[in-house]
């Protein structure tokens, strides 16, 4: 009787290796399965979060950019005020600088005034050398000045001769500085006054006169207005200076002026 040998390892061996592969292949599947649904876990849920973050990010950028536009329309709108702001203070201080610039208030220095020329002549002499001194004939009667200033000028000038036991009296003209005729008048007699005291110093031989001569002939021309007929014969007068003026011209000079100022009182 034959009998069928089986080889019991050989079988044991093939069933082993049955389940690894069975193993193996549910192993995969699990794995494809849970890869699928990750997958469609990341694929459904990521791109809410970056459309929620690219919206999130939008709206603080816009939020930036808001916020920077209006600091800078403010700091636009606060330029323009403080340029405006400064453009209003220059130009009142321009306006103050123009008006402070131009002296409009002059005085006149009398010594005496007197119904004798002898009397007069006698007043003059003490007062002659230091100033600008000169005797004034008015309806018969004899002034004695010394000289026509500015009202600071004079002022310092009136304490020296009263220290000196010099009797004198102010007598102001105060012209109007916002009339353009007189602003005029009195920018040219500022200048004017200017030449005869730095003439009248000791270590000055003679000034010259052409470029003083030049501004004032530059000056607009103004052909109304009150005093106009003062201004033209000023500027006249002027245009017809010697080309120098010495330490000897000073009191004629001063004496013109003088007459200037009357038209003031």
């Amino acid at each position: 009787m034959r009998y069928t040998r089986y080889n019991y390892k050989k079988t044991k061996k093939n069933s082993g290796l049955a389940k690894t592969i069975l193993s193996f292949l549910a192993m995969s599947v699990f794995v494809v399965i849970v890869g699928i649904m990750l997958a469609n876990i990341i694929i459904h849920f990521l791109p809410l979060n970056d459309a929620s973050e690219t919206q999130a990010n939008s709206e603080a950028v816009n939020q930036s950019e808001n916020i920077d536009n209006s600091e800078a329309e403010n700091a636009a709108d606060n330029s323009e005020d403080v340029q405006a702001s400064s453009a209003v203070d220059n130009s009142t201080e321009g306006q103050e600088n123009v008006q402070g610039s131009i002296n409009t208030s002059f005085m006149a220095i009398q010594c005496g005034y007197f119904a004798n020329e002898d009397n007069a002549k006698e007043a003059y002499n003490k007062i002659a050398n230091g100033y600008g001194a000169f005797i004034y004939n008015e309806s018969d009667k004899f002034k004695v000045l010394a000289g026509v200033y500015t009202t600071a000028e004079g002022q310092s000038i009136m304490d020296t001769l009263t220290s000196s036991g010099i009797d004198c009296a102010k007598v102001s003209f105060d012209l109007n500085s916002n009339d353009k005729v007189q602003s005029q008048i009195a920018g040219i007699y500022n200048g004017y006054l200017n030449i005869l005291d730095t003439a009248f110093k000791d270590d000055v031989k003679s000034v010259d006169t052409s470029d003083f001569k030049s501004w004032v002939k530059g000056l607009d021309v103004i052909s109304e207005g009150d005093k106009n007929d003062v201004l033209t014969e000023l500027k006249n007068h002027v245009n017809d200076m010697a080309a120098e003026i010495k330490k000897e011209d000073v009191a004629n000079e001063m004496q013109y002026l003088y007459k200037i100022l009357l038209s003031f009182s």
